[in-house]
């Protein structure tokens, strides 16, 4: 048997509640947790998560509905394995998309470096695209629980964004100093 907790949400909404519909879909995405079920949802079991369930489960009572949180530990190891799986698949789904607007990234820096573009608000425009890569990264890795391989991969295509927005920089800072 397993040794691995594990929270479940399990809700229903009347048919009509559309809008509070998403907004729990958009928590439960943006927590982290998968889905096991018609309406069953799963996260590792920690306090943080049954706050999180514990807050999403009030809003769907508020609007009309039943939502009941259980800690399960699930027979088989088969079990475990694929509920970390689905874990793993949706990490690296957002890992993928994270990689894609690296390589924007890395498009625009090369675009504005042959067009010899070294302005001050390139630069900046610039780093506003990183830091957003950055924050996007730190939300992705907090919902990565079973640090998947694309992890890595994310980690240190981020390094050279930072390196290649370092270099721009320099190139930004060199053409200015002439004037």
């Amino acid at each position: 048997m397993s040794n691995k907790e594990w929270l479940i949400l399990n809700f229903t909404l009347p048919k009509e509640q559309s809008r509070v519909r998403v907004s729990v879909w958009r928590k439960l995405k943006k927590c982290g947790s998968v889905s096991i079920g018609q309406s069953m949802w799963a996260l590792p079991a920690s306090e943080e998560h049954l706050e999180i369930f514990n807050d999403i489960s009030k809003e769907i009572i508020e609007n009309g509905g039943n939502a009941y949180i259980a800690n399960a530990d699930f027979i088989s190891t088969g079990n475990t394995d694929d509920i970390i799986n689905l874990f793993n698949k949706a990490r690296d789904e957002e890992y993928r998309e994270f990689l894609e607007k690296c390589e924007n990234f890395f498009l625009e820096i090369e675009k504005e470096t042959k067009r010899e573009n070294f302005t001050y608000v390139e630069l900046e425009e610039n780093e506003d695209e990183y830091n957003k890569l950055v924050e996007w990264l730190k939300k992705i890795n907090h919902r990565d629980f079973f640090s998947t391989p694309l992890k890595k991969q994310a980690e240190e295509t981020l390094e050279k964004c930072k390196y290649l927005l370092d270099d721009f920089s320099n190139k930004v800072y060199a053409s200015n100093e002439e004037e």
